[in-house]
């Protein structure tokens, strides 16, 4: 049995996928009405009607902007990184974000992994919009 060579191959694959994007690119301009591209449509009459309708204002509960819902976020420090996501997940808060506290910017692969020693804001009422940040270290390190 012959073997084909690598630089072969690689031609056979290439013409293969030229072939494909050809037929793909076949596919989307027959769909096409025949106009080219270029082509726009021109008006056939000179004159248009224009109706207007105008609507009521919609009631809302509030004039201004709807003000974002409030959660309760506990506090958290001391958990491991994947039970405080957790938690401020059940309380609303889904905007989550966490950092290395010791200033190595080290990425927390596996959330457990990670202790939470501070997180912004603070624990209290916040809107559930909120970016929730958690400064952590790795477990069986302190907190600086």
């Amino acid at each position: 049995m012959r073997r084909d060579s690598p630089r072969a191959r690689w031609r056979k694959r290439f013409s293969a996928g030229l072939a494909s994007l050809a037929l793909c690119f076949a596919g989307a301009t027959a769909c096409g009405n025949g106009e080219s591209p270029s082509e726009t449509p021109t008006p056939t009459s000179t004159t248009e009607t224009v109706t207007e309708t105008t609507e009521a204002p919609r009631e809302t509960e509030t004039t201004t902007e709807t003000a974002a819902e409030q959660g309760n976020l506990p506090d958290l420090t001391g958990k491991s990184l994947q039970e405080a996501q957790d938690t401020a997940q059940a309380n609303g808060f889904y905007v989550l974000t966490s950092d290395d506290a010791t200033g190595r910017n080290r990425l927390q692969v596996l959330d457990r992994n990670w202790t939470v020693c501070s997180q912004t804001p603070a624990p209290g009422q916040h809107p559930t919009d909120v970016t929730v940040n958690f400064s952590v270290v790795r477990l069986g390190e302190s907190c600086p």
